[in-house]
């Protein structure tokens, strides 16, 4: 399916949804699976069609380096377990804008450039509004329930690994070592969670994503 209809018809169905509360729907995907690209098309789309949208990703809500780095820095269970702080993640943005919250929501939690707990200012949400979030690990089994609507972004590891060794390349000073990352931390931690959490099963969108011209649900 041509992308801009697949993301259009997307649309349509998260506008369909009735709520008394933002709607909020979860974009997961292994890493580097192009769940960012997606959940950003789908926010241009919808803000095409004067949705008020707010777009946020969980990696506003990294542990510190002393907790995200305990098990080493090239750990993959560190970072499956350690990465994110998933009570902030809850308790500032994804309760609040549930049935029988408040409204109230913060953004971010931590600076990573600075590596320091921030408190951003608390907004107020409209129940109108509809709010993107991706992450990695977005579907755990404690968390899954708290979105209105699941997307998982489906492509097959050799894929992400070598989209994600090339975006990373410079990051890590060379296409080799950012590939060793994805083989040896990122796509380990995310078979975990697929084995773990099976988020493909629970999602209630998936979608192909191995050809970014024509992806396609599955």
């Amino acid at each position: 399916m041509e992308r801009s209809v697949l993301v259009s018809n997307i649309a349509n169905r998260i506008l369909s949804l009735k709520r008394l509360h933002p709607i909020r729907v979860g974009v997961s995907g292994i890493t580097a699976s192009g769940k960012t690209t997606f959940a950003n098309e789908l926010m241009e789309e919808l803000r095409s069609r004067k949705v008020d949208v707010i777009r946020i990703s969980i990696d506003n809500f990294h542990n510190p380096r002393i907790i995200r780095y305990r098990q080493g820095r090239e750990s993959a269970i560190g970072y499956y377990e350690d990465a994110h702080d998933y009570d902030s993640f809850k308790q500032k943005l994804l309760i609040p804008l549930g049935p029988g919250g408040n409204l109230h929501y913060q953004i971010k939690s931590l600076d990573l450039a600075t590596d320091e707990y921030v408190n951003p200012e608390i907004k107020t949400a409209n129940i109108d509004m509809i709010f993107i979030i991706d992450g990695t690990f977005l579907f755990k089994k404690d968390l899954y329930n708290l979105f209105d609507v699941k997307i998982f972004v489906e492509t097959d590891f050799e894929l992400a690994r070598k989209r994600g060794a090339k975006r990373e390349e410079q990051a890590f000073g060379s296409f080799t070592k950012a590939e060793e990352m994805f083989l040896n931390r990122y796509h380990v931690a995310s078979k975990l969670y697929l084995e773990q959490h099976t988020p493909q099963l629970d999602a209630d969108i998936v979608i192909n994503n191995n050809d970014l011209d024509n992806p396609f649900i599955v």
